[in-house]
């Protein structure tokens, strides 16, 4: 293979790579006396699909010359081995692709350079009607510190039409891990939205060190489609606010809220000159001494989640206490105390939870909920078995069955709440969470009361998301109230984001 002459002018001197559009060699070219990239693509008998995607590659890149696109030099047809062959010539990048690079956090200096270079690119081809459909890392060369993308081996025209397409109904086309949900599902008209989410994706990996979902197959797709992703400040604390709002935008599930390229260069342009500068202020001016508020010491967690669950479990312990003593005969200190141990089962596991949403990429139950839901399967069993003996098997049927079917009902809770009032996973959980503790509130009156059992437990499934909703709803005007009170341009504020700015340009 190595020294074979394709069409005349290419002799193939090393293999680069190959993958599902063919293989890629560094060649020279005779005629010109310098080294290409060339991508060769072998046809099969009757081969029209892949033909008619190599062709609306090269169409496609025929279209676009910029600084940050991998330039298209020629392309035809040659004969390849005994075999018809397909062949792409492009400019030579010595530069590794971006997906080598990342190995963990990568400095917010280079995401925010090589994120606006590719906004750059994006803008371009969309200008041109071009939708790429695979912004990924290993479409994203890095030359000399410059981010360049290539590979539109299945991007489109958007206004040409075609006999000839990659994408059928319900057949998604790409790569899962930076889909956009409208392209999980398998839509044919794609637009520029649809790269916007893969950059999203693609911003994430690279302040974080993972994608915003994790899996495989239809696991992942259905997180694309459905999940809400994990911010990157809860990851990586020093993430500056404008660059977390701006990755949810791009990760927003509807097409039309999404930042258009240009509107994200703009942004990411303006963040990068103002961390940029930073370390030039830093320099030059006497800042505060940084404060245990300013400094992010380790593995420092986000304000908001904190204040979020304590103030959940200050409205649940309050509501429950006053449930109780309104509807039970109990004593007065036992009304208090079981409020009190519902709103210390909200924020106590607090810490746990922000490690679970790292690790994961995705929380399907905090551990304040699992514990809370296993806590009222143990006191449910131990009630029932005390209030009727006879009744043992009853018992330790819930004690077997009711933990992973209160962590199954829960999980169903906290999508109600997700997708009707569009909060984050870890605040719809803890919201899922509080309406268990009401719902087993509510269920412990009604035994006391002498309500039947069947009756009880329909009414509870539907106050366990009622009340969910309501805490939901209470719990995320004050987290924006605490968010309000946080001055955006004041000096101390300033103060914060240099030391932030400052310990990522010092990191390796």
């Amino acid at each position: 293979m190595r020294g074979t002459t394709i069409a005349g002018r290419y002799r193939l001197e090393e293999a680069l790579g190959s993958g599902g559009m063919g293989e890629v060699w560094r060649a020279e070219d005779l005629h010109d006396g310098h080294d290409v990239a060339l991508k060769i693509i072998t046809l099969g008998e009757g081969d029209t699909v892949r033909e008619s995607a190599f062709r609306r590659e090269a169409g496609v890149a025929a279209h676009l010359s910029h600084p940050h696109v991998v330039c298209v030099r020629d392309h035809g047809a040659a004969d390849f081995g005994g075999r018809r062959a397909l062949f792409l010539a492009m400019d030579l990048v010595d530069g590794p692709p971006l997906n080598a690079l990342i190995t963990g956090q990568l400095p917010l200096t280079d995401t925010l350079t090589w994120t606006a270079q590719i906004s750059r690119a994006l803008h371009a081809a969309h200008q041109a009607g071009i939708v790429h459909r695979d912004v990924k890392p290993s479409n994203i060369l890095i030359n000399h510190g410059s981010a360049m993308l290539c590979d539109f081996g299945i991007a489109r025209l958007t206004h040409i039409t075609s006999h000839h397409t990659l994408t059928v109904t319900g057949a998604a086309i790409g790569t899962p891990a930076y889909m956009s949900p409208e392209q999980a599902r398998g839509d044919t008209d794609l637009g520029a939205p649809s790269d916007m989410y893969s950059l999203g994706c693609l911003i994430h990996e690279l302040l974080t060190g993972a994608a915003p979902f994790t899996g495989s197959g239809w696991q992942l797709l259905h997180q694309h489609v459905h999940d809400t992703p994990v911010r990157p400040s809860a990851l990586r604390p020093e993430v500056p606010h404008e660059l977390d709002r701006l990755v949810l935008e791009l990760l927003d599930k509807d097409p039309t809220a999404r930042p258009t390229a240009a509107e994200t260069l703009k942004r990411l342009s303006q963040l990068r000159t103002e961390l940029a500068a930073l370390p030039t202020v830093a320099a030059h001016r006497v800042l505060p001494a940084p404060t245990a508020l300013d400094t992010p010491a380790g593995p420092r967690r986000s304000a908001r989640p904190r204040v979020s669950a304590l103030w959940a479990g200050t409205v649940t312990g309050a509501a429950i206490a006053g449930e109780l003593a309104w509807t039970t005969p109990m004593p007065g200190p036992w009304p208090l105390a079981l409020g009190a141990l519902a709103g210390l089962l909200l924020t106590a596991f607090r810490p746990y939870n922000d490690l679970q949403e790292a690790r994961a990429g995705e929380l399907r139950i905090t551990t304040a909920g699992l514990f809370s839901m296993l806590l009222i399967t143990f006191g449910a069993s131990v009630g029932l078995f005390a209030a009727h003996p006879s009744m043992w098997w009853a018992a330790l049927l819930t004690a077997v069955l009711g933990g992973p079917t209160l962590v199954i009902c829960s999980t169903a809770v906290r999508r109600i709440v997700q997708h009707v009032l569009r909060r984050s996973v870890p605040h719809a959980d803890l919201a899922a969470t509080a309406g268990a503790l009401h719902t087993a509130a509510l269920l412990l009156a009604a035994n006391r009361a002498g309500f039947a059992v069947p009756a009880t437990l329909t009414v509870c499934l539907a106050l366990w998301p009622a009340t969910a909703l309501i805490t939901a709803v209470l719990t995320s005007s004050k987290v924006r109230e605490s968010i309000a009170e946080q001055p955006s341009a004041a000096a101390g504020n300033v103060s914060r984001r240099v030391v932030r700015a400052t310990t990522a340009v010092g990191r390796p």
